[in-house]
């Protein structure tokens, strides 16, 4: 594969996880902030752990969709043999981790960096996430001190 089609494909796969990852916000915010809305000031931990344990399960999901989408790409582009070596390496990238035990062949390396800048981008947009629910949630511990 050439750098064009490197580049092309490998933004083509960032902007697909991004939108996986700003769906699945989409999807789960209404729904936490309108329970956030409907929980009284003295609401048991136990509601409340529920609520940060549901956006973090979100935040999961949506980095694993992201990471098979990228061992796919990478099955498809006949990068690895096997699956479980793909996803493997797919993990390593996104996490940006790199132990470096597994490479790429020269004509995917620069598609294969993509992963590496999926994975800052969208733990970026879940660490915003995350922050914003527990802001929202932060009145209702009241104050411990």
């Amino acid at each position: 594969m050439g750098i064009g089609t490197q580049i092309l494909m490998g933004s083509a796969l960032l902007f697909l996880c991004a939108g996986v990852q700003l769906w699945i916000i989409a999807r789960v915010a209404p729904a936490l902030l309108s329970a956030i809305a409907r929980i009284e000031d003295k609401t048991g931990p136990l509601r409340l752990f529920g609520l940060i344990c549901i956006a973090f399960g979100a935040m999961v999901l949506a980095h694993t969709l992201q990471i098979w989408l990228w061992a796919a790409s990478f099955r498809y582009f006949g990068a690895f043999e096997t699956l479980p070596e793909a996803f493997y390496f797919a993990v390593v990238s996104y996490t940006t981790l790199g132990y470096g035990d597994i490479t790429l062949g020269e004509g995917l390396r620069i598609y294969g960096s993509f992963a590496a800048i999926t994975g800052l981008l969208t733990f970026g947009v879940s660490t915003a996430f995350l922050l914003a629910v527990l802001t929202r949630i932060r009145p209702m511990l009241g104050d411990e001190r």
